[in-house]
This record gives structure tokens, sequence and C-alpha cells, in this order.
């Protein structure tokens, strides 16, 4: 079955829709707004479409020319990052736990302000929740527009939603999180996690990585003062991608 890129888009987001609808049919019968003979109605309604849609999907996408080979050197990259993603973040999210932040109190009696109490829950359901994680995140922007934090970090999650979604999507995504990074850094040169996160976009994200930038950004995540778990991580990373000889 011939399908153009746009259509192939238009059936990637209706895919989302309907497992994001599924997920939220499940919590309204969990907590009973949802009665049972509706739920099953509702569910089948739903399973049997997506499972139409994905059908399509598959079809359009196996229509598709070959993507060009990736060079092995790339691959490498690729593998590597696999970890990086994983790990860098997890450190990132547990050393920024621990700083206080802007507006924090010192003293545990006072409520925190209302950014404090969303970067924290952020931080919670960052690699579990992508979508409630850029919810919280674009509530701390709406309040604060500069937060380094939030801005990161948004930029992390698009980077991250680029897998697995349609080349256009994709691509979009990948533009807004790269532009995301650049701004932060540009604001906020020393701060390490939009380096250190941007390193792992550059060399294992990006479908032809940037290995110049990924080195660059990587320098300036170790000057950035990080803790030494993430300088053991960071070190074997940049180590690992292939030099200019081996990417013919």
């Amino acid at each position: 079955m011939k399908i153009d890129p746009d259509r192939l888009a238009e059936l990637e987001e209706e895919r989302r829709f309907l497992l994001r609808s599924l997920d939220d049919l499940e919590r309204e019968h969990e907590f009973g707004d949802v009665t049972d003979e509706d739920y099953r109605t509702l569910q089948d309604g739903y399973t049997a479409r997506a499972a139409t849609v994905m059908r399509a999907i598959e079809e359009g996408r196996a229509a598709l020319p070959p993507k060009k080979p990736r060079r092995v050197g790339v691959i490498v990259a690729s593998v590597v990052g696999v970890v990086a993603v994983a790990v860098l973040a997890g450190w990132l999210v547990a050393r920024s736990s621990g700083q206080r932040l802007e507006g924090q109190t010192m003293t545990g009696g006072q409520e925190v302000d209302s950014v404090t109490a969303k970067l924290a829950e952020a931080r919670s359901l960052l690699g579990r929740d992508a979508q409630a994680t850029a919810q919280l995140y674009r509530e701390v922007l709406d309040i604060e527009p500069d937060n380094a934090e939030a801005r990161t970090y948004t930029a992390w999650l698009l980077a991250l939603s680029s897998a697995g979604a349609s080349e256009d999507i994709a691509a979009l995504a990948l533009d807004e999180a790269r532009a995301g990074f650049e701004s932060v850094i540009a604001d906020n040169p020393g701060y390490a996690d939009a380096h250190c996160l941007y390193v792992v976009m550059a060399a294992s994200i990006l479908p032809e990585p940037d290995l110049d930038l990924a080195r660059e950004q990587g320098e300036l995540c170790l000057a950035s003062n990080p803790p030494s778990e993430m300088v053991d991580l960071v070190e074997p990373f940049l180590d690992s991608l292939p030099t200019a000889a081996t990417t013919p």
C-alpha cells in the first residue's frame, strides 16, 4: 500500500491518541467513573480502531523507500548512547534533586513554592511518564519562562520523543530540542545538565550524529563541575566516540 508521509504522520498521531484513550478509560473504570458495560464497549471500539491504524502504519512504513545505511562509527556511538540515555539522565536527576532551587526555603516547616514543588514532581516522573513530566515543565515555564531546568528537560523530552515517530515529526521535535539546548546554554553557559544531555542527543539521538558537537558539549559538561559519578560516565562515553579516521 502506497502512503504519503503526511498521512503516515496523521496515523501516528491517531495511534497515540487511541493508546492514550485506552489508558484513560482504564483509569476511569478503576475509579468507577465508567460502568462495566460501557467500559467493555469502549475498550472494544478503541482496540479495534488501534489495531486498524497500526496495521496501516506498518503497511505504510513498508512501502517507504529504505533508509540510508548508517556508518559503522555511528552505530558504535548509538550503542553506547543506549546506556548513556538512561544512566546520564538518572544521575542528572539525582544531582538536581539534592539542590536547593531559587525560592526554596531552608527550613522544613514552610511550604515549598509552586515552582519547587512542580520541579520535584517532574524529576520523580522523569523516565516513567513523559507526558506528565512535560506538562509539569510547561507549568513551571508558565510561571518562570527562564527556568533553566524546565527548559533543559523540555528539550530533552522533545529529543526522546523523536524515537519511533514519523520522519517529519521526528525532525521537527529534534529541531526544537536542539534550539532548546542552544538557548539554555547561551543563557546559562555553566549549567551542566544542558551540556551533558546535549552530548547524548548529538551522538546518539540525531539521525545523522554530530560527533564534533558531542565532543564539544562533553568537554563543557566536564568543565561545569558535575558530580564525580557524572565524570565517570561522560569521560568513557566521549572516549568511545569514533574518531574522524574511523568514520569514512
